[in-house]
């Protein structure tokens, strides 16, 4: 983005936005600013404005204002000239010039230095960065001068074969122990004190624009000039990608990832509004209920986390069951004609790598059904738009269960006939038979489930079952 040069201004101007800048009062010696225009005191063009009366210390040293109500702002047009010991007018201190030889200019030997940044915690630690692959972190005592030897280490990068090498992004880490820098190749890096190199992270698609640590210099949020915006784990170097994310509102929404945490982001706020690590591993999953305004998550920990308030800071309750990591939620659906607004159960499934799914209500904090008919980790679960029928994938398996009994209404194994003894036998090399989705048509009469071996079934729980595979379904148009 380009920055416009404003106009030359008359020294005047200069002088008067000095002395705003350094928060000078609009008038002194009891004359306010308005009251004079040019060079002139109280007379002029402008308006007169009665001198404010003498002011006295009250007993505890404060200045007690013996007139009413603070005047007018003047507008910048009518600010007067700015004296050096007149009694009328705005008086500032006499301009100090600071000459190259009192300033301290480092880094002379590198090329267009483009940002520097002081260390937050030890005020002597500068670090610079340049177009040259080279940051440096100085030590520049606060009694520096020119012909002070100023310490200094360096960073050397190592850039790619681009020869857009410019080290583009500079930031300390809240303690002071650590600092990243961003470059032009889309690299990220993490370095001490000492300048050694910790982690690289691996590149974005462009320059990396800004870099930004959480307070306690766990995670690194990188952002580039190809849109994306990438948190690290500081201590491993290692991506913590986002797992699973779900609307709360119009503008706002949830994020889970490897990091442990569950946090609340507003489009209209910069970061998250709320971030919790009530988990004790990785989140694998999370809902949000509409009905309820409860937001629900599951974790490698085999815990179901129930988030009552989740924009506020609130600890989750906590669903205990599972023996092993939650891959899976869905809320049951409201049925259209239940005419309660908040229904005395409200129902959430959960899917497990223990083979087990559980149905949870939510209002009176029970697991009210344990659904345990499947030989392998399951792996998705859906309910049908009335809520009566469940759905549940594992291994290219799947079995549908009314929910209100938690019996079996059907099963379709895709991989029937190359199972022996309840296992999969394989020809060849391995086969992905993992189910990546399930999904329910509008009025529930159909179920499709996507993955396996890359093809798309759609099924008919009809009694009996009817099971056409979108291939066959192509064939008979």
């Amino acid at each position: 983005m380009g920055v416009s040069k404003s106009p030359t201004t008359p020294s005047t101007a200069t002088q008067t936005n000095y002395s705003r800048k350094h928060g000078r009062d609009d008038g002194i010696n009891g004359v306010s600013n308005a009251g004079a225009t040019g060079g002139g005191g109280g007379s002029g063009s402008g308006t007169s404005h009665k001198r404010r009366k003498k002011t006295v210390s009250g007993a505890d040293g404060d200045m007690l204002m013996t007139d009413g109500f603070p005047e007018t702002p003047v507008a910048l047009a009518e600010e007067p000239r700015v004296t050096n010991g007149c009694s009328v007018g705005v008086q500032v201190e006499d301009i100090v010039e600071i000459t190259v030889v009192d300033s301290v200019i480092l880094g002379q030997e590198d090329k267009n230095i483009l940002i520097c940044a002081w260390n937050p915690i030890h005020s002597n630690v500068l670090a610079t960065a340049s177009q040259d692959s080279i940051a440096r972190i100085w030590n520049v005592p606060i009694d520096a001068t020119s012909l002070t030897a100023i310490q200094n280490k360096v960073i050397l990068h190592d850039p790619s074969s681009s020869p857009n090498r410019d080290v583009t992004a500079i930031r300390w880490s809240p303690q002071g122990d650590l600092i990243a820098t961003g470059s032009y190749d889309g690299q990220t890096r993490i370095w001490t004190t000492d300048g050694l190199l910790r982690h690289t992270l691996p590149p974005h698609h462009g320059p990396v624009i800004a870099l930004k640590w959480n307070k306690l210099a766990e995670t690194l949020l990188s952002l580039s000039c190809d849109g994306k915006v990438i948190a690290w784990d500081a201590l491993t170097g290692q991506a913590e990608a986002a797992t699973d994310m779900d609307w709360i509102s119009e503008r706002q929404f949830a994020v889970c990832g490897n990091g442990g945490s569950v946090g609340i982001y507003d489009l209209d706020h910069e970061g998250s509004l709320k971030a919790n690590a009530s988990h004790s591993g990785e989140v694998n999953c999370l809902v949000w209920d509409e009905c309820s305004e409860r937001l629900a998550s599951g974790g490698e920990d085999g815990d179901v986390l129930i988030w009552e308030k989740p924009t506020k800071i609130l600890q989750p309750f906590k669903f205990h069951g599972h023996t092993e990591a939650v891959v899976s939620l869905c809320w049951q659906p409201i049925s259209s004609s239940s005419s309660s607004p908040q229904p005395t159960k409200r129902i959430l499934a959960s899917a497990s790598n223990d083979c087990q799914v559980r149905l949870w209500d939510v209002v009176s904090k029970t697991c009210i059904n344990i659904l345990n008919s499947h030989d392998d980790p399951v792996e998705k679960i859906s309910f049908s738009p009335s809520g009566t029928r469940l759905a549940s994938s594992a291994n290219s398996r799947v079995i549908i269960w009314n929910t209100e009994t938690g019996s079996i209404t059907h099963v379709y194994d895709g991989l029937k006939g190359r199972r022996k003894n309840g296992k999969l036998v394989t020809a060849g090399g391995d086969t992905d038979t993992g189910i990546g989705d399930i999904s329910w048509d509008e009025s529930g009469a159909r179920v499709a489930i996507g993955g396996g071996e890359t093809k798309v079934h759609v099924l008919t729980p009809a009694s009996p079952p009817a099971i056409l595979s979108l291939q066959q379904q192509q064939l008979l148009k």
